[in-house]
């Protein structure tokens, strides 16, 4: 197992993110699960994928000491102590551990973005990202941005509606947008890092 693991902060809050792309057969990932003998059983997932996702990171909570986490009715998961997001894409599945509330989205950009669009991209948003030197991985970053401010609150998020992501360039490492909605106003700095193919930003 080799998972990237990254210690950073923001705005004097500490997190740590795991990242882990793994290279097992399925049949692996479950004899490393069953191997682990936490008692819990995978859920019965028709998608091989979804399969993937739920070992690898039952897989990576383990290795963090933190086992299986609640989740409440909307989806979100919580601990006990603390506080975590998770995220999937493709073949990679991600982890992010705070002592606050956190949101994490992970993405590798696809052209793929632009049928989504409308539904998470404002106007005023749009009028500088058609213009962007890099489009797709820029629309990509917004809907990792708006994605992890959605984890962060856990519900009633409008993509297009209530997060507005100010002008960046795509290799930035803080990101700003500013939230209006039914959890209150508030501006966000988002933590921004590209790791191999994939667009990594966290809200907190």
């Amino acid at each position: 197992m080799q998972a990237e693991i990254v210690h950073s902060s923001l705005e004097n809050k500490p997190f740590t993110l795991i990242l882990w792309t793994p290279q097992e057969t399925d049949e692996e990932l479950l004899q490393q699960w069953e191997l682990l003998a936490t008692g819990e059983k995978m859920p019965a997932l028709k998608a091989a994928h979804r399969r993937r996702e739920w070992l690898g990171t039952r897989i990576l909570l383990h290795m963090q000491g933190i086992g299986r986490p609640d989740v409440l009715d909307n989806g979100k998961p919580v601990l006990a102590q603390g506080a975590l997001s998770i995220s999937h894409c493709q073949n990679s599945v991600a982890v992010v551990i705070a002592d606050v509330t956190i949101g994490l989205d992970i993405q590798e950009p696809t052209e793929q973005i632009f049928t989504i669009r409308s539904k998470f991209c404002s106007s005023s948003e749009w009028s500088w990202l058609e213009s962007h030197a890099e489009i797709v991985r820029a629309l990509t970053i917004v809907w990792s941005a708006k994605e992890a401010i959605f984890k962060y609150w856990g519900e009633q998020v409008d993509f297009a509606g209530h997060i507005e992501i100010l002008p960046f360039l795509c290799d930035d490492l803080i990101l700003e947008a500013r939230y209006t909605g039914i959890h209150s106003e508030r501006s966000f700095r988002l933590w921004h890092k590209t790791m191999g193919k994939l667009e990594v930003v966290i809200a907190l």
